[in-house]
This record gives C-alpha cells, sequence and structure tokens, in this order.
C-alpha cells in the first residue's frame, strides 16, 4: 500500500486530479500494482478524504496540550508521537490534521507503524488536504518516499 500512495503523491499534484476510481485502477494496474494492494490503498485515501469534511474539526478550536490514551501510547511508539509532536510544532500539521494522521497510522497494521509510515501518513494526510509545508518540514517528510535523510 505504502508504494502505491508514494507513486500517487509523486504523479498528481492532488487528489482531484487522479480521475475517478475506476480510470485510476487501470491506471495503477498498468504501472504494476496488484488488484488487491490498489483497493486498500484507494480505501485508505478515501478514509482521509472522508476525515477532512470534519471529523476532527474542532480540534482546531481546543487549546492546549494533546495527551495519548494508554492504548495510543502502546500502538505508536515514542519516535512516532515525538515526529507527529515536531509537525505540529513546528506548523506543519494543525491539530485536526494530526488526529487524522493518528487515526490513519491505527488504521495500519501494528507492525508497519514506524517513523517511515508515519511520514508518509502525515504526507498523504496534507496532500488529501492540498495543505502547503514549510520547504524544510516537506523534504523530511518526502524522505519517507525517496528514502533519502535529508534532514540531521
Amino acid at each position: 500500500m505504502f508504494d502505491i500512495l508514494a507513486y500517487l503523491f509523486e504523479q498528481y499534484q492532488d487528489p482531484d486530479s487522479c480521475g475517478d476510481r475506476g480510470v485510476l485502477m487501470r491506471q495503477l494496474e498498468a504501472a504494476g500494482f496488484e488488484d488487491e494492494e490498489i483497493n486498500d490503498a484507494l480505501d485508505w485515501l478515501d478514509s482521509v478524504a472522508n476525515m477532512a469534511d470534519g471529523l476532527y474539526a474542532s480540534a482546531d478550536d481546543a487549546s492546549g496540550m494533546r495527551i495519548y490514551a494508554d492504548a495510543e501510547q502502546e500502538r505508536l511508539p515514542a519516535e512516532v508521537r515525538g515526529l507527529i509532536q515536531f509537525l505540529e510544532d513546528h506548523g506543519a500539521l494543525s491539530p485536526s490534521q494530526r488526529e487524522m494522521v493518528i487515526d490513519r497510522l491505527f488504521a495500519l497494521p501494528e507492525d508497519d507503524i514506524n517513523v517511515g509510515s508515519a511520514k508518509l501518513v502525515a504526507l498523504m494526510v496534507l496532500w488529501a488536504q492540498k495543505a502547503e509545508l514549510p520547504i524544510l518540514l516537506g523534504e523530511e517528510l518526502l524522505d519517507a518516499i525517496h528514502g533519502e535523510p535529508t534532514m540531521q
């Protein structure tokens, strides 16, 4: 699924330019991806698009600090929680986007949750919302796609 998400990010400026699901599926099949993996990735992206309609919008109005529940602490490694906090502290994620990233991380198998997958999830949430990133933070997230560390 991560390969398909990375492919979509690199090939399309935003989700609107992907076209309808049927056409996109055919394009992804032609690119060599398997049907089940394509459906999983597109369902995952649909979930992000549905969340953008306001499920977590009230988080932007809240003030205070985000405290992770015990289940979240068990499922999300400290490094992943640290990355999410770093992105929020530096203006890359709003509180509602932070909640979307957490939600989408929970949709992954537990073994797939790590800093690399969290970067890709954050990038895809921002891509789906057509959000702009500060350049250095965008480069940091892009290393999830390109596999090249850009920040030290």
